[in-house]
């Protein structure tokens, strides 16, 4: 698996010798980020028999060039998936070329197929039938999205006609004119010599499909796609549908030249990185692999030497979200930063994204694993190795947890923004299946729940029996006794020097200030994490205060995952402003000269240089409280 780049489009190519090829085409937006892992899991398999493959994302999505309210997105999102074709065909002299698309993806690869005309197969996994309805469907995932707990304190945008949002991504009026009439039965005849039609949601709609395209001369196969709900699940928890999968291989098969009957083995590591290309004036983006091939990684350098030398920004993965980021967070802030003349590097840690090897499932251990800190701190180090003054780690929930840790041990690491951690010390939770063997209401917020406890219609639903009081008091009743044992423990440790209690936590934030490293804690006032903060460190982390390098900050509107405008914005400012603050470690006593020494100017020069950025003050732009 190499990482490929075309006309302002970034890719994949997993190689293999066949004749036939194929291109895949993702769906969009939150659909994407919650079936990444199994796509590239579908184009891996594909290539151990023998079918090279073509993943890549559309023009403003993803690692691509370009930004959501960009003008002629749908016309560029189509012609896009014809590019692809082209260059999977000049990349590895293929015969035939098919498609395979999910969701909306499958709707672009059809469109494209039509226009082509010389398309060999097409695979349609539940296509968007009809571009009215599937700006409903987002419009119902934004609504369904604020009712979840994480969006509690979040700000909801307003009904308009200029964008549609769903869990962070947008669609903006040019391309909403576009897809508006958008009917697939209508847009398409004959695609592609054969078409397979995956699809359990639409029955009568997909019927009418195969029958229309049957009538133009297509080979027409119908398959169920019953694994459908537990694939569009998020990230974390979505699973590999391998009935799908396997009916997928075999209509390859059986339409193409023979495929390799013992499948090849997965690589191991990624193969030699693509060359850098500007995503905009002045930015350049270039595909790396780190720790020996295993950490796939985008070097985001604006031009000027400055910036080569200047710390540079480690955006790690957030939860089990691919480095593209819920939102596209990690594309859009890497590039803000490059406009300010900031390097960065966004990673998919072990297990995560495109990383090697693939797994097929991800767990809540994986998430928090060692191997995953290790991961961050190499990518601090790679970034030193580049001249760079140090890393500046950014995370996200679970990501927070590996920055944390990766800051505590690595030299490189100059700060940490690390944003709703949710535990400091992690114990394996899961059992041998990857399941979690606690309570999910143990990482719930005490102050979400008593949020609740306000609200009538939630006693209404303990009066008719929907949901269990007992078990909230129960929790709200550990959580009390636990904080009061906590805080005598935290007095026992001051007073007397008798460690009890989160004493590991304690010693890995002395370990943190003691190395100088300039580490904030953010936290959306709601926030899940909070109960951890407090649970070690009393109300609102006040215990914290004794450290001179730790810093807690707390946000309202910010949504745990920071999937929302707002939220996003908080945190990116933040994060600059922490960056324009300067780096303790960086910060050097001033000696005093006298006037008849001697020194080199030049080297006068380049110093003075680099001191500039390292001791910039703090512009005083505070967003956030701060403990």
């Amino acid at each position: 698996m190499r990482p490929i780049v075309f006309d302002g489009k970034f890719g994949w190519l997993h190689p293999a010798d066949g004749p036939d090829g194929v291109v895949m085409c993702s769906p969009f937006g939150y659909d994407a980020l919650c079936t990444y892992r199994g796509m590239r899991r579908l184009a891996e398999r594909l290539a151990a028999r023998g079918m090279p493959v073509l993943r890549f994302d559309y023009p403003a999505t993803g690692d691509s060039a370009g930004d959501p309210t960009d003008a002629g997105l749908w016309r560029a999102w189509i012609d896009s998936v014809k590019q692809a074709v082209t260059q999977l065909r000049a990349a590895t002299g293929v015969e035939r070329v098919s498609l395979c698309g999910l969701r909306l993806g499958g709707t672009l690869a059809a469109l494209a197929a039509q226009e082509l005309g010389d398309v060999q197969g097409l695979v349609l996994m539940s296509p968007v039938m009809s571009g009215k309805h599937y700006q409903r469907e987002l419009r119902a995932h934004y609504r369904q999205w604020l009712a979840l707990p994480a969006a509690m304190d979040c700000m909801v945008e307003p009904e308009t006609d200029e964008f549609v949002e769903a869990y962070g991504f947008r669609m903006y009026r040019d391309t909403l004119d576009s897809l508006r009439s958008l009917e697939l039965l209508r847009d398409t005849n004959r695609p592609a010599v054969r078409v397979l039609l995956l699809d359990s949601l639409n029955g009568a709609r997909m019927d009418a499909l195969a029958a229309h395209y049957a009538q133009h001369g297509v080979e027409i196969e119908r398959r169920p796609f019953d694994e459908y709900s537990r694939f569009m699940l998020e990230s974390l928890d979505s699973e590999e549908p391998h009935a799908a999968f396997e009916a997928i291989e075999n209509w390859f098969a059986a339409g193409g030249a023979p495929l390799a009957s013992t499948p090849a083995a997965i690589p191991q590591r990624g193969e030699d990185a693509a060359g850098g290309h500007y995503v905009e004036a002045g930015l350049l983006e270039t595909p790396v692999w780190l720790n020996g091939g295993k950490v796939a990684g985008i070097y985001c350098l604006p031009d000027g030497v400055a910036a080569a030398r200047a710390p540079a920004v480690v955006l790690l993965n957030t939860g089990a979200v691919s480095r593209i980021g819920n939102a596209r967070f990690g594309v859009h802030f890497a590039r803000r930063l490059a406009r300010q003349g900031i390097a960065s590097l966004r990673i998919d840690v072990g297990y995560l994204g495109d990383s090697m090897p693939s797994v097929e499932m991800v767990s809540l251990d994986d998430l928090y694993a060692q191997s995953s800190v290790d991961d961050a701190a190499c990518a601090a180090r790679w970034l030193a190795t580049r001249g760079h003054a140090g890393a500046v780690l950014v995370g996200i929930c679970s990501g927070a947890y590996v920055g944390l840790h990766a800051a505590a041990r690595e030299d490189a690491v100059l700060g940490a923004v690390l944003v709703n951690v949710q535990k400091f010390k992690w114990k394996n939770v899961c059992d041998e299946h990857g399941k979690p063997m606690i309570p999910v209401s143990a990482f719930g917020s005490t102050r979400n729940y008593m949020r609740s406890m306000t609200q009538p219609r939630k006693w209404l639903r303990v009066l008719k029996g929907e949901t269990g009081g007992l078990g909230l008091v129960r929790e709200l009743t550990v959580r009390l006794f636990a904080r009061v044992g906590e805080t005598c423990a935290d007095r026992l440790d001051r007073w007397f020097g008798v460690e009890l209690g989160a004493s590991d936590e304690r010693h890995l934030f002395a370990s943190l200030d003691k190395q100088g490293v300039d580490t904030h804690l953010v936290f959306g006032v709601l926030d899940e994490g909070v109960e951890e903060l407090e649970r070690c460190f009393g109300v609102r982390g006040a215990r914290m205060r004794r450290f001179e390098h730790v810093h807690v900050a707390f946000c309202k509107h910010t949504d745990h995952a920071i999937l929302s405008s707002g939220a996003q914005e908080n945190i990116m400012s933040y994060v600059e402003n922490v960056y324009r603050g300067g780096f303790t470690k960086l910060r050097e006593p001033v000696i005093a000269t006298t006037d008849d020494e001697s020194r080199n100017p030049q080297s006068e020069c380049e110093e003075a240089g680099m001191t500039q950025w390292r001791t910039t003050p703090d512009s005083g732009l505070r967003p956030f409280g701060e403990a």
